[in-house]
């Protein structure tokens, strides 16, 4: 049974309850004073004791207070009555990161929380945002921690939040869980028209996961002495970057270096040595990250580490997490290669539980995933997620996943990672309605030919996909070749792509450098920085720039013609390079709704031959680079990485 109706009514109850603690510790203990950036201040707050550039000084409670009673939508609303993707927007944020501030001015930033991140609401809704895409927020783990804070994808508990999410204000309130905080935010963004999606991961967790202690052999193990060095083989006899299938499977199996790679690896340690494993798991007390350090010392194994699953990727391994073991046995014809007591073993193969499916589920595992997804929908309100690296995830399971959500919203929101728009009806026939898919590669290596064959090849998308020049796992794009004309010329285009869902990566809408991860994409060219993922970092809320400005302009424009931006309108029109043009016509008004971009990096561009004769009927409604005052007419070219939304009051003939 769907429980929308309820969680919505619990949500508008504990959102009172909530607001009635703040008023009443208020009035009890009087004001405090927070610095916060001034940019988050969308909704009119005008309370402020003190200003200083790019930052304002409120009382923390009493600005929660007014973010909460300004919201635009009632909290009762059934967000999960109807969901139109056409006109959705993506705010993705790692809740940490994203409200990291100074917020004392000691000099010292603190790390973000779920409280914190309600004051950035209405900010998020000037930017047409309509779903908040929160990173893993589930407590993760400090063993081979990567960075000063680690991985919040290395999941210890899928029924736990991250205690740093924690908000000290609230401290002197009493009856206030961290469980509660997160469900109390999600209750603000419903109130604000916005649905929450949370990252979900269902293929990997830590090496120190609470499951451990009772299952052991949920994940795979590995000799200590192969640690150093643990990699996935190298097979001379196939390309880089090459993918498992079923016709090169053979080949990888009777490599030599495939041959080492499977001898590093163990049995679990209570099928090693069952005695041992419960005196260690006695000792432990509890302490999961004891007991594999203990398993390590007295045993000589340790989990293994995580690799890609495409053969001879340079990617380096995950030293953080380990793959969780879906399934009892390995593929058929795996199984026909590999030698009697071969231990559980990771591989290209049985990484691709979609493609190699084998014939005896971990059923304790998998209904421990299922009741993480009960769990968090039920408990936090969550209206969907993204699955992590859910393309690997065997058919049946995925499909249990999908059936799990949609018990609790009719319209759930689930988010599938695959990389590629050309995987999407695989995609929708596995039940999810949005994908990650081939903006980032295209932004990531812009030419006019791939950005043009991206455009025509979205219109024929049976779903929809990021419309993004980066994600969390890309390097920024205004780090990239035409900097921040590029980054704004793909925030104008991204909102008007057919069945793209713009995607806002926390700290694009500052024009933020310094990059989450760079996992797909990397310019870095191998250096070591620092990254949001890992790392202690802040965005710079205060940088100047305009990309706010232009997000919100473009967010006007879509839902000014919201009616007209769907696929039955579009064309992609004829022009010569370095010029892409497409359109959304429309009968009532009659006309066309324009968007036209100079791909060229340093020259102008003259206007296309399909709009020289139309300027006197042509009106810019937005120019990427804010020169075109709204309303202007059409001028005689385009500037370089130039991006205009125009709107031309008549017919254009042919394309």
């Amino acid at each position: 049974m769907c429980k929308t109706a309820n969680a919505g009514r619990t949500g508008l109850r504990q959102l009172e309850d909530f607001v009635s603690r703040l008023r009443a510790h208020r009035e009890k203990a009087g004001p405090t004073t927070a610095w916060i950036p001034s940019i988050w201040n969308q909704h009119g707050y005008d309370s402020i004791l003190d200003r200083s550039p790019g930052e304002i000084c409120v009382d923390p409670l009493l600005y929660t207070e007014t973010v909460i009673d300004n919201a635009t939508e009632s909290p009762g609303q059934d967000l999960d009555a109807t969901l139109d993707l056409d006109r959705a927007v993506i705010y993705s944020s790692l809740v940490r990161y994203t409200t990291a501030w100074d917020y004392d001015k000691s000099g010292t930033f603190q790390m973000g929380s779920f409280l914190r991140m309600i004051w950035l609401l209405p900010m998020l809704k000037r930017m047409g945002v309509t779903i908040l895409y929160l990173l893993p927020v589930t407590r993760c783990s400090s063993l081979n921690m990567k960075g000063d804070l680690g991985s919040p994808y290395a999941i210890q508990d899928f029924f736990s939040l991250d205690p740093a999410l924690h908000d000290r204000l609230l401290d002197p309130i009493p009856g206030i869980a961290l469980d509660d905080e997160l469900s109390i935010l999600v209750a603000v963004c419903h109130s604000y028209g916005i649905r929450v999606v949370h990252d979900f991961i269902p293929r990997v967790a830590a090496m120190d996961a609470t499951f451990i202690q009772d299952h052991p052999d949920w994940i795979y193990w590995i000799h200590r002495s192969a640690l150093p060095g643990f990699a996935p083989p190298r097979v001379p006899e196939l390309g880089p970057f090459e993918e498992c299938t079923p016709e090169n499977l053979a080949t990888i199996y009777r490599s030599a270096a495939t041959a080492s790679h499977l001898a590093k690896f163990s049995a679990a340690p209570d099928a090693l040595n069952p005695t041992l494993w419960a005196e260690l798991k006695d000792a432990s007390n509890g302490d999961v990250n004891a007991l594999v350090t203990s398993v390590a010392d007295r045993m000589d194994i340790v989990p293994a580490p995580a690799h890609s699953d495409w053969v001879n990727d340079v990617q380096p391994i995950w030293t953080d997490i380990s793959f969780l073991r879906l399934f009892d046995d390995v593929h058929p014809a795996s199984q026909e290669l590999i030698s009697a007591g071969q231990p559980p073993y990771v591989l290209f193969d049985t990484i691709k539980c979609n493609r190699f499916p084998a014939g005896k589920p971990n059923e304790g595992l998998w209904t421990m995933l299922l009741d993480a997804v009960h769990f968090q929908m039920q408990r936090y309100g969550f209206d969907g997620f993204r699955v992590d690296i859910g393309h690997t995830l065997p058919q049946q399971l995925l499909a249990d996943l999908v059936k799990a959500m949609g018990e609790h919203r009719k319209h759930p929101i689930i988010i599938s990672e695959d990389l590629f728009n050309r995987n999407h009806e695989r995609a929708r026939a596995a039940g999810y309605n949005i994908m990650l898919g081939s903006a980032w590669n295209v932004a990531a290596n812009l030419t006019w030919e791939g950005l043009r064959r991206h455009i025509e090849e979205s219109e024929s998308l049976s779903i929809h996909a990021f419309a993004c020049a980066e994600t969390a796992d890309t390097p920024r794009i205004i780090t990239r070749p035409g900097g921040e004309r590029l980054a704004r010329m793909c925030g104008v285009v991204n909102g008007f792509i057919t069945h793209g869902v713009p995607f806002i990566n926390t700290g694009l809408e500052v024009g933020e450098s310094e990059p989450l991860n760079c996992g797909l994409g990397d310019n870095t060219g191998g250096a070591d920085i620092k990254r949001a993922f890992f790392h202690r970092m802040r965005i710079d809320w205060t940088r100047p720039g305009p990309m706010f400005s232009l997000l919100c302009e473009v967010a006007g424009l879509r839902a000014r013609f919201k009616d007209l931006l769907h696929a039955e309108h579009f064309h992609l029109l004829a022009v010569d390079r370095p010029v892409i043009a497409f359109a959304y016509r429309s009968s009532d008004p009659a006309g066309m709704l324009m968007v036209v971009l100079n791909m060229d990096h340093d020259l102008p561009a003259g206007l296309p031959d399909l709009l020289i004769g139309h300027r006197a009927s042509t009106k810019v409604l937005l120019d990427s680079l804010g020169t075109i005052p709204p309303g202007s007419v059409l001028p005689g070219n385009l500037q370089s990485l130039q991006c205009l939304v125009l709107w031309q009051s008549d017919e254009i003939a042919g394309e």
